[in-house]
């Protein structure tokens, strides 16, 4: 990408006039977010001498060293066998280790002593719904033809649909942590709040008012903020726990939310891409001054996986 080769030609020139491999730090919470190769790249723009001795010049030559490509049977989303070629194994993974670590400094939450809560992860199972059995036979049908016409777009709500089961646990640890003010987040990617239409956030935020007596108000959604100022009010408000449940995307309430003060659950409506991505949206509660959590709650936070099987 045009940024990538923005910042390689930002380093290189530093490198090159002082003859080190020196002039440039970097800082991540998440160095490494999908794979082990990702640590090519670091070395790309760190060691460029260092993997020169090597004899490594590009990102086979690298992987030819330090990884073992294997072919191994999966499912497709046709739910046919289909090979994969993929990166699975790693070898020399401790002289890797030895040449990262000379590059790097790192410090655990624990190694600084961060006070925060842990982690309790709960794989929700939910069996399919009469219509999701019939979903994804179509499903796979249309994996095969490309035919969109057979998917069909009407499905009607049904008890045990996934909106269903989250809304019944928000509403289990709304009550439960009822005097406190406990919030909880919930996140998707799977569309996005839009007034007026039907989306997944409205559907539970509907489930959650009707079936479980939650107000209203009391319910909102990160995508209603459209400017700083609104954002930080809405985030002020769930610190205060004027707003008990908050909805949104990795993108808008992964990051830089500093709302954990009264959080007690997560809900993860699906997985996003990548573990870091998971790491992003766990971290809205699993952060210091989480003072619920911490006093009331054992310090630990739920956080809930839903997942259809």
């Amino acid at each position: 990408s045009q940024e990538a080769m923005n910042l390689l030609s930002a380093i290189r020139p530093r490198q090159e006039r002082t003859g080190q491999e020196l002039g440039a730090t970097f800082l991540s919470g998440t160095t490494i977010s999908n794979s082990l190769t990702e640590l090519y790249l670091l070395f790309k723009y760190l060691r460029p001498q260092a993997m020169e001795k090597q004899g490594i010049s590009c990102f086979d030559a690298w992987a030819a060293i330090y990884a073992r490509k294997t072919t191994d049977y999966e499912f497709s989303v046709a739910n046919n066998i289909v090979s994969k070629e993929r990166f699975r194994f790693f070898i020399k993974v401790p002289e890797l280790a030895q040449f990262y670590s000379e590059i790097t400094d790192y410090r655990t939450a624990k190694d600084i002593g961060i006070d925060r809560p842990e982690k309790n992860e709960v794989l929700y199972h939910i069996p399919p719904t009469p219509d999701q059995e019939v979903f994804i036979k179509k499903l796979m049908e249309f994996a095969k033809t490309g035919n969109a016409e057979l998917l069909g777009r009407k499905y009607g709500d049904h008890p045990d649909n996934k909106a269903s089961h989250c809304a019944a646990n928000i509403a289990k640890y709304y009550n439960r942590f009822h005097a406190q003010k406990g919030t909880q987040f919930v996140f998707s990617d799977l569309g996005t709040y839009k007034p007026g239409e039907w989306n997944v956030y409205s559907e539970i935020k509907r489930k959650l008012v009707q079936d479980h007596g939650i107000p209203a108000h009391e319910i909102r959604f990160i995508q209603e903020a459209k400017n700083e100022k609104q954002r930080k009010e809405l985030i002020q408000a769930v610190n205060e726990g004027k707003i008990r449940v908050l909805f949104g995307s990795t993108e808008m309430l992964g990051t830089g939310v500093n709302a954990q003060k009264r959080a007690v659950a997560v809900h993860h409506l699906d997985i996003p891409w990548r573990p870091s991505d998971l790491a992003q949206r766990d971290g809205r509660a699993i952060r210091k001054g989480n003072e619920i959590a911490k006093f009331f709650a054992d310090n630990k936070v739920d956080m809930f996986i839903y997942a259809v099987e």
